[in-house]
């Protein structure tokens, strides 16, 4: 095309790089959400965890305290 137009070879180029962009997009959105999910999933079992490491940690005083009492 650059041979025979240079607007013509600008717009072919342009064309290209759309269909490109667009591949690109449909590949990676669907990974993007993903990532998203397992984020907030990640937020989600962090604040599980410590809530349980809280209650071993109260469960394990009062053994510490009922060992010593026995």
């Amino acid at each position: 095309m650059k041979t025979k137009s240079e607007a013509a070879a600008g717009v072919t180029n342009w064309i290209i790089n759309i269909n490109l962009y667009y591949d690109v997009v449909v590949n990676t959105e669907p990974k993007r959400l993903a990532v998203e999910k397992a984020n907030i999933d990640l937020a989600e079992a962090n604040e599980t965890k410590a809530t349980m490491n809280a209650l071993v940690a109260e469960l394990q005083a009062r053994l510490d305290v009922l060992m010593k009492a026995y």
